[in-house]
């Protein structure tokens, strides 16, 4: 890779398509600049025409309002194009943009992160493709340039990264080991696995957008209506329809998901109608996820997800953290493996995990003990009758606390630590001990009257992803070495292996007694 100072290299475009394995165009001179494809002008009206419409035929919108508004619209978008573009220069993509208020943002290249290539259903229809640029430490992507031909998309991705020589993208074309390949049986098992509760929150939503008060006052007339039968049935309709409206997200968003290792990155592409080409950095991944929903632990199966370094909170960054939408369990680990040693780390994935000591197991027990007595006790009290009721409950919340209890666990193998939690969602959690950017101790009083502590590893990671890597109800004393080794070793991150006492590095864990 040449200096920053330098240049970028004029390199042959890779092929349109977004497979890697298409045939190469030949070489031609890409510009080092210039401005957007003249579609951007169709495209961007489209992102705010759909408002419209809606508004439209509800009844909502005059025509010559909407008319009036349509006009607007083209001309800021004709303004918009003619006063944007972007150009290589001195080891850095610059964007220059704004109608009235300017901007210029220049991302160097050795900042940049990830270089994704999006192709939506409005880009395929006029022959383009999205280019985004992500730089380490952003909220969102950096660079968005919404309209280009696919072969200077490609031109330009490919030395974004670094690929570019004289015959570096041709070769790039065709090399890449594919990990994953997920058929399509897969993702419809997935789909209805995958417990998206939000898809019939967003229905509903939609409902109520649309009939307005006409919701409320179906919902008040349906018991009298319906009867208990129909409100049943109305509800397993419901049900039915909303498994099969994640099915069909899942295979939309997920079709043709191929993951394939690619030198110093890993790269995803996925889409039905949405295609995406992304790319993860494999020496920006922080810590890597196998998890497991409840369903899908009874069935044995699994999902991988990555944390990587300044990814962006965008609309989407669940989606780009996923490496693996569903296979076994053991699959699962596996990939986990090869990604670990892909990116110079200990093969953690079939670590022993010492278990938390028998004090964790009291307080799960006492914490799903006692409400569920306090909240049917008093019902009880209330309404009156047997104590049956309490009984009942308190089968269930056992359990939930010793499937909780025997969900911990902690283990280590060279310098890659694993961590497993979770209940509803279980978590095992693969974290190399050179991400690890602090280290936080913290033990409430019933922790602290039992003996016990929790070490939360915070490591860069998408904000709302989740709570991060923890070591949950540790025993305290061990909870303190590991502290302290942890800290040492992250202020020397060359000196791996076994600097907390206790610990082996070839796969030995702190002691839970």
């Amino acid at each position: 890779m040449p200096p920053p100072s330098e240049p970028f290299p004029a390199v042959p475009p890779p092929p349109e398509d977004l497979s890697p394995h298409a045939a190469v165009p030949p070489l031609e001179t890409v510009p080092p600049g210039g401005r957007l494809h003249p579609a951007a002008m169709v495209l961007w009206p489209l992102g705010q025409i759909g408002p419209l419409v809606f508004l439209f035929v509800a009844g909502r919108l005059q025509p010559v309002i909407g008319g009036v508004v349509l006009a607007a619209l083209v001309l800021t978008s004709v303004l918009r194009w003619l006063r944007f573009s972007w150009r290589l220069e001195h080891g850095a993509l610059v964007i220059e943009q704004g109608l009235l208020a300017r901007r210029r943002r220049v991302i160097p290249r050795d900042r940049i992160q990830s270089v994704d290539v999006v192709r939506k259903l409005r880009h395929r229809a006029v022959g383009v493709v999205e280019l985004r640029v992500e730089a380490v430490g952003g909220n969102d992507a950096e660079g968005r340039l919404e309209a280009l031909r696919p072969a200077i998309a490609a031109h330009l991705r490919a030395v974004l990264l670094g690929e570019a020589s004289a015959h570096g993208v041709a070769e790039r074309a065709h090399e890449g080991t594919p990990l994953v390949r997920v058929p399509p049986r897969d993702l419809v098992v997935a789909g209805l696995t995958g417990g998206r509760v939000g898809v019939m929150a967003a229905l509903l939503g939609f409902a109520q957008e649309l009939l307005g008060e006409g919701v409320d006052e179906l919902a008040r007339r349906a018991p009298a209506v319906l009867g208990l039968r129909g409100i049943v049935a109305v509800a397993a309709g419901l049900l039915v329809v909303a498994f099969a409206l994640s099915i069909v997200a899942t295979i939309v968003v997920y079709w043709d998901f191929t993951l394939s290792v690619d030198g110093p990155r890993l790269r995803v592409r996925r889409g039905l109608l949405q295609q995406r080409s992304e790319t993860v950095p494999l020496r920006r991944i922080q810590a890597l996820r196998v998890e497991e929903n409840l369903v899908r632990r009874v069935l044995g199966l699994a999902a991988v997800k990555v944390d990587v370094a300044g990814r962006a909170r965008g609309e989407d960054a669940q989606q780009a953290g996923l490496l693996l939408p569903l296979r076994r369990r053991r699959q699962a680990l596996a990939l986990v493996g090869q990604v670990l040693r892909a990116a110079g780390h200990s093969d953690a994935s079939q670590a022993p995990l010492e278990p938390m000591p028998a004090r964790a197991r009291s307080r799960r027990l006492l914490r799903a003990v006692v409400p569920v007595l306090v909240v049917t006790g008093a019902l009880v009290w209330w309404r009156g009758g047997g104590w049956s009721p309490v009984l009942l409950a308190l089968g269930p919340a056992v359990a939930w606390a010793l499937d909780a209890y025997r969900a911990l666990g902690v283990g280590r193998v060279g310098d890659t630590l694993v961590m497993r939690s979770g209940v509803l969602v279980r978590r095992t959690a693969f974290v190399p001990v050179g991400r690890v950017q602090a280290l936080a101790l913290s033990a409430s009083p019933v922790q602290r009257r039992q003996r016990l502590a929790t070490l939360e590893l915070q490591v860069a990671r998408s904000p709302g992803t989740w709570s991060g890597p923890r070591m949950i109800d540790v025993d305290v004393r061990v909870a303190d070495r590991w502290l302290a080794g942890l800290a040492r070793e992250i202020a020397a991150p060359r000196t791996l292996g076994s600097a907390l006492p206790g610990l082996s590095g070839g796969g030995g864990t702190a002691s839970g007694a």
